[in-house]
Order: structure tokens, then C-alpha cells, then sequence
């Protein structure tokens, strides 16, 4: 008797719908990375789970909330990993090796029906001999809708950007082959 109190009260809480999980999409980045020897993405909290964070930030832009019924595939981080590791080459080797810290990564509502996925990085570039170069990257997509639904589809446009500032970034530095 307690198993089916339990069991129900799972599927109360949930109000019956079902969660909807959302990715950035099957198409790899428009743009190509130089080669890398290595690629990694970490997230700083609250953004290492896989809840869709919003701001509503004409009400309280300091705070963070999550979509009920969605949520991400993997981590955000995981995420744009996965975009990344698809922007890049074929190759045997390369002299430098990317680190990503995924800081932001929200959908700002302006107002009720008015979003942007706003995402903000940290990239540091490692050579053989150590660090090589790092900057901080902010790409704001707009247009990302009422819902989690076209803040996915925002996203997906924005890391794109990302990935091809990213690749101009790498480019210009000497020491990583640009």
C-alpha cells in the first residue's frame, strides 16, 4: 500500500505532463575549429545540471529558475562540448588544447513574451609549454521566444556563434597554428 502512495504521489507531482528533453540539435557548427590536441567544457553552478534555467529579469534579474517540464539532455556543458568536438578537424596533432567554463547559460526574459539565451564563457588555450592565451566570450541570441521549446532552438544559434568566435579566436593566436 505504501508503494502504490508513493507511486502516485511521483506522478502527482509531476501534473501528468510529460518532461520534454531538449538538445542543441543534430546539426554540427557552421563554423570549423583549427585543429586541437584536447577540448574540455565545465559549467560553474547552477549550470552543471540539466534543468533550463530562465531569468525573468524585468521582475528580479539576480534570479535563476528552472522550466518545470524540461529539461536538458546533458549538461550545458556536455552540450557545447559535443558541439565543439564536432566543429573540429580530422587530425593527428595539434600543438594546443582547449578549456571552456560555461558561466551563464539562460534565457533572459526582457517581458512575459520577449527572450534571449544568453550564453557566457571563459576559454583558455594550453600549448605544450602552458598557457598560451584565455578570454571571456558573451553571445546573446535574441528572438528566443515564450517557451523552453524556442529557447532550445535559441541556444542551438548561439553556440553556434560561440563555436565560430571561438575558431577566429584560435585562429589568430600564433602558438596554436593560426
Amino acid at each position: 500500500m505504501l508503494l502504490m502512495a508513493a507511486a502516485l504521489s511521483g506522478c502527482a507531482g509531476s501534473g501528468g505532463a510529460p518532461v520534454k528533453t531538449y538538445d542543441l540539435g543534430a546539426e554540427p557548427p557552421k563554423a570549423s575549429l583549427p585543429p586541437l590536441r584536447a577540448v574540455s567544457v565545465r559549467a560553474a553552478m547552477p549550470f552543471d545540471g540539466n534543468d533550463m534555467l530562465y531569468r525573468l529579469a524585468w521582475r528580479d534579474p539576480a534570479e535563476i529558475a528552472a522550466f518545470g517540464q524540461s529539461r536538458w539532455a546533458a549538461p550545458p556543458a556536455e552540450l557545447l562540448r559535443k558541439q565543439l568536438l564536432r566543429a573540429l578537424p580530422e587530425a593527428k596533432e595539434a600543438p594546443c588544447a582547449l578549456a571552456v567554463e560555461v558561466n551563464e547559460f539562460t534565457q533572459v526574459f526582457s517581458a512575459e513574451q520577449a527572450s534571449e539565451a544568453r550564453i557566457d564563457l571563459r576559454a583558455a588555450l594550453v600549448g605544450r609549454a602552458g598557457p598560451v592565451a584565455a578570454r571571456g566570450l558573451s553571445v546573446s541570441e535574441p528572438n528566443a521566444g515564450a517557451n523552453a521549446a524556442a529557447g532550445a532552438a535559441a541556444f542551438a544559434r548561439a553556440t553556434d556563434r560561440a563555436v565560430a568566435e571561438l575558431a577566429r579566436w584560435i585562429a589568430a593566436q600564433p602558438a596554436c597554428g593560426g
